[in-house]
């Protein structure tokens, strides 16, 4: 049989594990897979970023755990997991290359782009999006991090979150109904955050854009969830000024946004004015007596602190979008008073440590490539057997089903490279596979340890999962002797 070959993938959200689905299942010659996680648990953005009350996005991890157990320990294609290593600091990205026949970066982009503006970064009450959500999907040692547990949430009545994409709703979504039991109980949310936020005595919700209505992020069915959470009495609004339908009449709209002008349309009328019955189900009820505000066309100046150092209000200029489309602030300010502030500006890519010596091309948020296959600095030259897939790719945007695509098309390029290149007749370096099995990590055995025990915690709580919360949490289970089953 001929030697396996070693494909190592850095990352184990959507894009990392369908990328290690996609060679496994289409590989013609033998193959071992390599899942490297700087987390001792897998899954990435699909655990840790989507909505709990939106399990059904989490589908896509039972394929995922499908192919783990149908490759893990095969004897033509076999697939591992090695969690809790951070690869640029744990081990060297050099040393990881060289034990291996081709590399995929896969590891997304986590870190935050900021506003930037006077009192952001040390103002009480200000958080990124990305801490937020990471805060009650559980993320590790969140829960204890002085900045959520020390403030306090009694007193948050006015809440503003900059940016309307998806993300931005979700959190709107959770603070505005995290009272209704029905809503959160069963989910795998953080009992810890529920906790905490259900002290939140939330009065309005304003979602700030820089732009118009026709440049929103989100999308129909996001939007949506937000307008029908006028059931427990949560009431939306936008003002008049910034949603004109009969003014967009002559853009050359699409479908997706004339179903959005048509739903706001609808849900801004009373509920006995609405002409269509999809926007007629249920009356609005008053268990919340709560606003949310879409509001538009302000750029964020500064933030004031009381003087506590918790956020007191945030100013913002009015802007002006011209007839070709270019944005300019005037000079009319607002001051808007707030308990809370989130800005969900999205995420950008890092570089890891051990490219500016391999001189690896990056290209602000994301990886420089050419279909998948990582360039140097030059942005011309193609780095031998090195490749990119998922957002540190193309950058932070796209769904999982956009992901998956993508993923798929940068494995078939691997399988490509592979099997048209012969063996090498010298084997990967024993001493970097030997040093590299050395370092302590998390295996994809100690995973379904932590899966079962997070599942049994969650069934006795009435919940899907209850997740560990702490990196001591999943030390001290993983040093328990296995039950037998």
């Amino acid at each position: 049989m001929l030697a396996k070959r070693h494909v190592s993938i850095i990352g184990s959200g959507p894009s990392g594990f369908y990328t290690a689905y996609r060679l496994l299942r289409k590989s013609r010659i033998p193959l071992h897979v390599q899942i490297w996680e700087k987390l001792p648990v897998p899954f990435g953005l699909s655990r840790y970023g989507v909505a709990p009350d939106h399990p059904e996005v989490k589908n896509c991890e039972e394929t995922f755990e499908s192919c783990a157990k149908m490759y893990i320990g095969g004897k033509e294609k076999s697939f591992e997991f090695i969690g809790g290593v951070e690869v640029g600091k744990d081990v060297a990205l050099n040393q990881l290359i060289r034990a291996s026949d081709a590399v995929v970066f896969s590891y997304g982009c986590s870190g935050d782009k900021r506003l930037g503006i006077p009192g952001e970064s040390q103002t009480k009450g200000v958080f990124t999006s990305r801490e937020f959500v990471n805060w009650y999907n559980g993320y590790f040692d969140s829960a204890l991090d002085d900045k959520f547990s020390s403030f306090p949430w009694e007193k948050v009545k006015r809440v503003g979150i900059i940016g309307n994409g998806n993300v931005a709703l979700d959190i709107a979504r959770v603070l505005l109904s995290n009272k209704i039991d029905s809503l959160w109980s069963g989910t795998d949310i953080s009992t810890v955050a529920l906790d905490s936020l259900r002290q939140c005595p939330v009065e309005e919700v304003k979602l700030i854009g820089r732009r118009d209505f026709l440049h929103s992020k989100f999308t129909n069915k996001e939007l949506r969830e937000m307008w029908q959470l006028e059931e427990y009495g949560a009431k939306g609004f936008i003002d008049a000024r910034y949603f004109q339908p009969e003014r967009y009449a002559g853009n050359d709209l699409d479908r997706a946004m004339k179903r959005r002008l048509e739903m706001c349309s609808e849900y801004l009328s009373p509920f006995d004015q609405r002409t269509k019955k999809n926007y007629k189900k249920v009356r609005p009820g008053n268990e919340l007596n709560c606003t949310w505000e879409l509001d538009y066309l302000k750029t964020p100046l500064k933030i004031t602190p009381n003087g506590d150092g918790t956020i007191r209000s945030l100013t913002l200029c009015e802007n002006v979008i011209t007839p070709e489309n270019q944005l300019i602030p005037q000079s009319q300010t607002v001051e808007y008073d707030m308990d809370l502030l989130i800005t969900s500006l999205g995420y950008n890519g890092r570089p890891l440590n051990g490219f500016d010596s391999l001189e690896i091309g990056f290209d602000r948020d994301h990886i420089a490539n050419r279909q998948g296959r990582v360039l140097q600095e030059n942005g011309n030259t193609v780095i031998d057997k090195l490749y990119a897939s998922g957002w540190i790719r193309h950058g932070p945007h796209g769904v999982i089903a956009s992901t998956m695509s993508d993923a798929f098309d940068v494995a078939d390029i691997v399988l490509e490279d592979l099997e048209s290149q012969p063996v090498r007749k010298e084997p990967v370096p024993a001493g970097d596979l030997l040093a590299l099995s050395r370092i302590p990590h998390t295996t994809w055995f100690d995973w379904e340890r932590i899966n079962e025990k997070e599942i049994h915690e969650g069934t006795l709580r009435g919940k899907n999962r209850s997740k560990l919360l702490t990196l001591q949490d999943v030390d001290a289970l993983l040093k328990q002797a296995p039950t037998a089953t």
